[in-house]
């Protein structure tokens, strides 16, 4: 299936993007985001506040879409954890929202989730394991998860470790962020004991986009077919930039004041996307190189 894709929080790094994948392979792409962002003004645009129920619903049945995908979210995990009620009313009730709104008009529903909602201390997690959230934005979206499927139990809900690539629009790319502090010489800190199972956006969006016109329901993991630490990702990534590898340095063990807990090993099986999906995943090095080749093009 591929007709009219509305897509809540469209104007962020990962929604940019997948927006302007959309787009390429024939979607018709409309965006909800809390407010308009240049970058990608061919799609159509609309102002909407995640947290009223009733501004979701009546952009919904404004835009009737075909497919939905929801990405918007308070994903800055020390933000979420300082601003547990904004966390709670965007993650959790305008999920639940969005996935109404579907319900209603029999759209076919993706939903964002995180590797934040396990403890992070198994080797590796599938999407069996129970979720155990060691900070609020995880349990934020393990809430989600369950609200989101209970309302509609063919929904697809994906889970990703860490998005790797450049913004159309705006948004937290760790990219982007990183290239800033490091072409001003700034010193950047990463750790060793976080490790994740990455993904580039491009794949990331070509995954979500074939979910959006499959009839896959629950959850599915989407990441990269290997796993690495923040810093030795942190390392390649400056490299493949051009700068100094000596401006990153291992963060100490210690989480910093004010900064939320972080689950250690966010290695996520792909096991299961790898036997759904006709997309590829890629290692981390091939993902990395993608990311940079879509900037390029």
């Amino acid at each position: 299936m591929i007709g009219k894709v509305l897509i809540f929080g469209g104007g962020g790094f990962v929604g940019g993007n997948l927006a302007t994948i959309a787009r390429q392979t024939g979607w018709t792409v409309s965006i909800a985001d809390s407010a308009y962002r240049p970058g990608i003004d061919w799609a159509e645009w609309n102002v909407v506040d995640i947290t009223s129920r009733g501004a979701v619903r009546r952009t919904m049945r404004d835009v009737k879409p075909d497919a939905v995908v929801n990405v918007a979210a308070i994903a800055n995990i020390d933000l979420a954890e300082k601003e547990r009620d904004l966390a709670w009313s965007v993650n959790v009730e305008g999920a639940r929202y969005v996935a109404e709104g579907c319900a209603e008009l029999g759209a076919r529903l993706v939903f964002f989730s995180s590797d934040a909602v396990f403890a992070g201390t198994a080797t590796i997690y599938t999407e069996d394991d129970e979720p155990a959230p060691v900070n609020y934005y995880g349990l934020t979206k393990a809430e989600a998860e369950r609200g989101v499927l209970s309302v509609i139990p063919d929904a697809a809900v994906t889970r990703l470790s860490l998005v790797m690539g450049f913004p159309v629009t705006g948004g937290n790319s760790f990219f982007a962020g990183l290239e800033g502090k490091l072409e001003k010489g700034q010193t950047v800190s990463a750790p060793v004991s976080e490790i994740r199972t990455p993904v580039d956006v491009i794949t990331l969006s070509e995954c979500v986009l074939e979910l959006a016109g499959c009839t896959f329901s629950g959850l599915l993991h989407i990441g990269a077919t290997s796993s690495i630490n923040r810093y030795d990702l942190t390392q390649r990534v400056a490299r493949r930039m051009g700068f100094d590898e000596g401006l990153i340095v291992v963060a100490p063990e210690d989480d910093a004041p004010g900064r939320a807990p972080r689950h250690r090993n966010g290695i996520i099986s792909v096991a299961k996307a790898q036997s759904v999906l006709r997309t590829r995943l890629l290692s981390v090095d091939e993902g990395i190189e993608r990311a940079f080749d879509a900037r390029l093009s």
